[in-house]
């Protein structure tokens, strides 16, 4: 195993030892509300919205229940549920690893921010396709990706994290073939901390 995939194998992991302190030093300037609102335009009044990777709930679940959305997040990690459901008791919060992703409910939007990209290139394709089985016949999709091709490692309170992208041309191409029709790629945004963001739609 390379030290790559070993650091990808170990992320939940990370995630559970470190869950209080992620939270505690999370950034607290809200610099995703403009392209969280973006995807709200793009979502019926009180839909319900699937937060994938969700970990303690704020800011993102947190201000998507104050726009009056169902919500439902899930996430790997058991810690960050557990900091999670006490702070937002009428979302319902499931314990799930995205590459199993398998509920009988379809969503009007998906939202994966700083989670999606911790999967690997392969994942990625895989899980795609699961997030296009997850939305309805108009859904919207918003994701965070690397800014190219690749694979590099991030910080969680001092121990590595696995990071990974496509193209974002081949975004686009598994997108369209999923059925996705808008789609909307904005690479290093600098008024969102320099995130990479994908926002796709259906018809």
């Amino acid at each position: 195993m390379s030290k790559l995939e070993n650091i990808h194998s170990q992320t939940i992991q990370v995630y559970e030892r470190h869950a209080n302190g992620w939270d505690q030093h999370r950034l607290r300037v809200f610099f995703e509300q403009p392209w969280l609102d973006k995807f709200i335009k793009l979502l019926p009044a009180s839909g319900h919205i699937l937060d994938v990777g969700c970990g303690a709930g704020k800011p993102i679940s947190e201000y998507l229940l104050k726009q009056g959305f169902q919500l439902t997040g899930i996430d790997a990690a058991t810690k960050m549920l557990e900091i999670a459901k006490p702070r937002f008791p009428h979302a319902t919060w499931i314990n799930m690893d995205m590459r199993e992703l398998n509920l009988a409910t379809k969503f009007d939007g998906i939202i994966s921010w700083d989670g999606f990209f911790h999967l690997n290139q392969q994942e990625q394709r895989q899980v795609l396709s699961l997030f296009a089985k997850h939305l309805n016949s108009d859904g919207a999709l918003l994701l965070t990706i690397g800014h190219e091709a690749g694979e590099v490692t991030g910080n969680v309170e001092g121990e590595e994290v696995y990071h990974s992208s496509l193209a974002a041309s081949e975004y686009q191409s598994i997108l369209h073939s999923l059925g996705f029709n808008k789609i909307e790629i904005v690479l290093e945004d600098e008024s969102c901390g320099c995130h990479s963001i994908l926002l796709a739609k259906r018809a």
